[in-house]
């Protein structure tokens, strides 16, 4: 008894609390002392206690993801000791474990892979108002994210983009594909993800293992990591535009409930035009996720669901001014038309008619829908550690995904004369006159003497539900090896039609651009039920199902305490059956109103009808793998080498099939090789790659063309996360490319859309009493790339810059200025062909560009 007060008398405890660098309680930190079991985890107010310590000098520690791990040395002395954390928001801590595209999850200096993330800090930092406009700001990626929420292309280290979307590069919401082809036409990954505050963070791999750790993704996964409630938290935002019409309510929660259960709830709702005049509401709907996670001594089981209604208003290529010659032109505004804040939607121009590719009938779709997802997603994952160092872990989500697609596209812009002529010609009219489609029906005379061809873009997305599973166990069989074996499997429905159709309008910016009709021939402004330009080449169905089963298996061993070596191997097989109807069968009268009478633009109006059209059937399988060494120098440095082989199957709507239903190329093969460097520096991090890449890509479809070339890039990629105090941050990267087209009558060009150099520069300044007041700044910028593989036309370099300013009003309470494209930059990401003809001594083009300055006011609640 006396020996046991004594003991008692001499043990002492350590409490405190741990809060962020804005004086916010930090829940669920963990708080150790090195070289030790104890320890404890912060409450809901960031408080913690350890009990029963001995007179001495410790290390204490605290570490949370998304966090600087921060050490304070502390000396007991007969009595109990007081010691408070403030932690750094530091995504880019070098001991953050990283879970994504991995054999096993390790922290960053441990892996052979280039990573990045972003935590809900930088994410509110880099003001994205798109997936696309959020991925910009990882390196490595350029982002083509001038089209609206969705539909965006993705360049990944040079690898192309020659079809549009993001063929080998693939898309996650925590861990599972939201589709299984990221190049999908008008079905691409990005239109199913929006950005909310349910996003806990990011995870982005470029290269590496993302060969052998998901499908069609070999250049890179990005996995977008929900909130999961492990600590109670939660937010709401009220947001308004003020040089532009937005509302939006943003709102999230979750909390731990007892007995292991916890869960988390959120999502947003909103209404508004969007950053460009376009005369209706194009932005409306919203979303709500939620899971619940019940954990256990070995580990958790959770569930989660997602809901997505949401219309985004889609920008296509739209008229613009070609100045200069070819080598250094100039984008610029035309009469009445701005290219950073207007486009060729129209309070005239809210419905589309055609023919439906399913049945041949009468289809009629709102415009005003844009790009409309709707998803019903259901899924569940689970982690076990088992016996005798077993560890088996599983997820699995079933998407019904379906919606509308809508946008209208700029075919041919001229004079008014010169698209009379082109569009009389094309639908068949006669010498009826051009009149305005509305009112008075006078004659059609726009004050800039312009008019455009209008191809609407016209698509319902009946079904692209999926099913995805991967199940994977893996095996310590020494101290210094584990074996991971997992089996991938995955359902993808594909069930698009094409109704596209063609308009006469002004060029004309506000959303008040008035429709033209062949006065007693077309009707409403549309002068047919197809697209006579392009030949109709736009009456399309595809009606496919991808069944895909991918075993892989990977090793992970230390060789010694500085050196691991890592290595997985996938096959991947494919089972695609289904048929497509690529052009309209025939073109013929059809009296579309229903009124008896066969009038002008009803002569000739193309459907599919009858035959299923080309029959696929189709089996193929690759092999994909990947290995790397990582050489840890000490705690605070290590370097890697990896190389990969990977391949990525084709969407359906990509390829040519033959008539025993078999695609000319049913595969594109992509190989990697990256040497880099991580460094923790006194005051952050600092990661460099170097990266070279060989791409064997065969022709494919880009709506009625087709492109295709073998490639190859080399480049070096560079990424760092600096404190400097506690009031100034800042986060860069810069990613300079050097990609070539390696085959066909443009070899040794670049490749269209491809970047020498894109870079990210991020800074800001916390300051006032519990630094509770923020700016920051991005800058995104870019140097030039050609519009086509021709390198004919350059689109030139550009940066834009996005400003946030936070002011602290009460605890948790702030108001949040948000300035995104401060300086109305024009960044020029797409253009159609090389110009368009005469205007003014100058040429006319089409083109995207980025949105121009856009500015909201947020009321932001953190409790």
């Amino acid at each position: 008894m006396l020996l046991l007060s004594v003991s008692t008398a001499i043990a002492q405890s350590i409490s405190g609390n741990v809060k962020d660098n804005t004086g916010m309680p930090l829940p669920g930190v963990n708080v150790i002392v090195d070289g030790t079991t104890k320890g404890a985890v912060t409450d809901f107010d960031g408080n913690y206690s350890i009990s029963n310590l001995e007179n001495g000098t410790y290390t204490l520690s605290a570490t949370f993801i998304g966090y600087a791990k921060t050490s304070q040395s502390v000396t007991i002395d007969g009595a109990d000791v007081t010691v408070d954390f403030v932690m750094a928001e530091d995504a880019q801590s070098l001991d953050e474990i990283i879970v994504t595209g991995v054999v096993n999850p390790k922290s960053k200096i441990e892996s052979s892979i280039s990573v990045s993330t972003m935590g809900a800090k930088l994410i509110e930092q880099a003001a994205p108002r798109s997936a696309g406009e959020l991925f910009r700001n990882i390196p490595g990626i350029r982002a083509e994210s001038s089209g609206g929420e969705g539909n965006a292309n993705f360049n990944v280290r040079g690898v192309p983009v020659s079809s549009g979307g993001s063929r080998y590069f693939q898309i996650q919401e925590d861990g599972l594909p939201l589709n299984l082809f990221g190049d999908t036409s008008f079905g691409n990954a990005d239109n199913f993800l929006r950005i909310d505050s349910n996003i806990g963070r990011v995870e982005a791999i470029r290269g590496g293992s993302a060969s052998t750790q998901t499908s069609n993704g070999p250049a890179g996964i990005i996995n977008m990591i929900s909130k999961t409630g492990s600590t109670e938290g939660g937010s709401l935002a009220t947001t308004f535009g003020l040089d532009y019409q937005t509302s939006r309510l943003d709102f999230e929660y979750g909390t731990p409930i007892g007995n292991g259960l916890s869960y988390h709830i959120g999502g947003f709702m909103r209404t508004g035009e969007g950053p460009r005049d376009i005369g209706y509401q194009g932005n409306k709907g919203g979303q709500i996720k939620a899971n619940l996670t019940k954990t256990f001594k070995n580990g958790y089981v959770r569930t989660y669901f997602k809901f997505l209604n949401d219309q985004s208003v889609m920008y296509l290529p739209m008229p613009m001014r070609l100045e200069g010659d070819n080598s250094d032109p100039t984008y610029s505004n035309l009469p009445g038309f701005d290219i950073t804040s207007d486009s060729q939607h129209s309070a005239y121009l809210q419905q589309s008619a055609g023919t439906s590719p399913f049945n041949g009938e009468r289809h009629v779709n709102d415009v005003r829908k844009g790009n409309n997802p709707i998803s019903k997603a259901l899924g569940a994952e689970f982690s076990f550690s088992l016996p005798k160092d077993w560890k088996v872990t599983g997820k699995a989500r079933y998407s019904n995904n379906s919606g509308q697609w809508i946008a209208p596209f700029t075919a041919a812009v001229g004079t008014v004369a010169e698209i009379d002529a082109t569009a009389r010609a094309a639908a068949g009219a006669g010498a009826e006159p051009l009149v305005y489609a509305d009112g008075d029906r006078e004659a059609f005379n726009p004050s800039n003497g312009l008019a455009q061809i209008i191809h609407m873009f016209d698509v319902s997305v009946e079904d692209l539900s999926n099913f995805f599973g991967d199940v994977k166990i893996s095996k310590k069989v020494s101290d210094n090896v584990g074996i991971t074996a997992g089996l991938f499997t995955a359902t993808q429905n594909t069930k698009i039609g094409w109704q596209w159709n063609s308009f006469l309008s002004e060029v004309k910016g506000g959303g008040d651009a008035r429709l033209a009709d062949f006065d007693g021939f077309s009707r409403g402004g549309q002068y047919s039920y197809g697209t006579p330009v392009w030949g109709n080449c736009c009456q399309r169905k595809y009606n496919t199902v991808h069944n895909v089963n991918s075993p892989y298996v990977g090793i992970d061993a230390d060789i010694n305490d500085k050196l691991n070596f890592d290595g997985s191997v996938r096959f991947e097989n494919v089972r695609v059956n289904g048929n497509i109807q690529g052009g309209p069968t025939s073109q013929d009268s059809f009296d579309y109103n229903g009124n008896g009478t066969i009038e002008g633009v009803e002569t000739s109006v193309p459907v599919i009808i009858g035959n299923a059209g080309q029959i696929v059937n189709d089996d193929y399988n690759f092999v994909s793998y990947s290995a790397g060494l990582n050489y840890k120098f000490n705690q605070g440095a290590a370097a890697f080498a990896r190389y990969s082989s990977g391949a990525s199957g084709r969407a359906a709507d990509r390829n040519n099939y033959g008539t025993n239903g078999l695609a000319d190329v049913q595969y594109d093969q992509l190989s990697q090789l990256e040497v880099g460097f991580k460094k923790r520096l006194n005051n952050g991090t600092l990661n460099l790659t170097g990266f070279m890449s060989n791409t064997d890509e065969g022709l494919s479809n880009e709506l009625n063309r087709s492109v295709g070339n073998p490639f190859k890039a080399l480049g070096l990629e560079a990424e760092t996360a600096l404190a400097f105090g506690e009031n100034f941050n800042f986060n860069g990267s810069f990613t300079w490319t050097k990609a070539e087209i390696d085959g066909g009558a443009n070899k040794g060009n670049t490749p269209r859309r491809q970047a020498d150099l894109v870079y990210n520069l991020s800074p800001s300044y916390n300051f006032g009493d519990t630094r509770q007041h923020s700016l920051a700044l991005s800058v995104l910028g870019t140097s030039k790339s050609y519009a086509q593989d021709d390198n004919d036309l350059v689109m030139p370099a550009y940066a834009y810059f996005n400003l946030i300013g936070r002011a602290g009003l009460t605890k948790g309470l702030s108001v949040v200025l948000s300035v995104n494209n401060l300086f109305d930059t024009v960044g020029i990401t797409e253009v159609e062909g090389n110009g368009d003809g005469a205007f003014n001594g100058d040429r006319l083009v089409r083109a995207r560009a980025i949105s121009g300055r856009s500015t909201t006011l947020s009321l932001q609640y953190k409790f």
